[in-house]
């Protein structure tokens, strides 16, 4: 049973018929519960396909989105993994139900205002996988660290560095687990300021071939 504890005019907590209430953020959120015997449309069920796609993506890589994401979700109705979904739902699927699959050139690990990496490139060498881009010297810039995602869609493993080296170094090499080796690889790259507080949209640098 749902609960009004500040009035009539008050949030709502719980459910009462087909609605359901919680409070995110200090606001109150109010949404519909789906009937469970309603037949589902293609629509929805290419939407239902999406989600499923998309959360197998995201999901081993929550603790990078909440980096990449956490800063552009203050102060609204929603946490950094709905902002990270929302949007790779939105810009980063391809094909029609049901064959819906992620087009990686588009997925986005990150997403704010900081300055992005300049002229990225990626490629392989004896100790995994080295990222390279235009170093920055001047202050504050200099001082912000790199954020690496490398997945492999096969297996679906991944790597991960969210405070790497500094942008006035110019590069950063990530260690590759054998498992993933011989995998095509898709990486991703961005920046995050020293005190915490922007982040970079991120860059895709391209397949790495196994």
């Amino acid at each position: 049973m749902g609960k009004i504890p500040d009035g009539i005019f008050g949030a709502m907590i719980g459910t009462t018929g087909n609605l359901t209430g919680y409070v995110l953020n200090g606001q109150n959120i109010l949404r519909m519960i789906p009937h469970p015997n309603k037949k589902r449309s293609d629509l929805q069920k290419a939407n239902s396909q999406k989600m499923t796609v998309i959360n197998e993506f995201c999901r081993p890589i929550r603790f990078l989105l909440k980096v990449g994401f956490g800063i552009a979700a203050k102060g609204t109705t929603k946490n950094y993994y709905n902002l990270a979904i929302a949007y790779n739902k939105k810009m980063a699927m391809k094909g029609e139900y049901p064959n819906v699959e992620i087009d990686y050139p588009f997925m986005r690990i990150s997403e704010g205002n900081l300055m992005p990496a300049v002229n990225p490139t990626v490629e392989r060498v004896a100790e995994g996988i080295k990222f390279s881009w235009e170093a920055e010297t001047s202050y504050p810039r200099s001082e912000d660290q790199v954020m690496i995602l490398v997945y492999a869609p096969g297996s679906k493993r991944t790597r991960i560095i969210r405070y790497g080296s500094k942008r006035s170094v110019g590069f950063e090499v990530i260690h590759i687990t054998n498992d993933m080796i011989d995998e095509p690889l898709e990486t991703y790259i961005s920046f995050i300021d020293e005190d915490r507080t922007a982040v970079a949209n991120s860059i895709y640098t391209g397949q790495v071939n196994g």
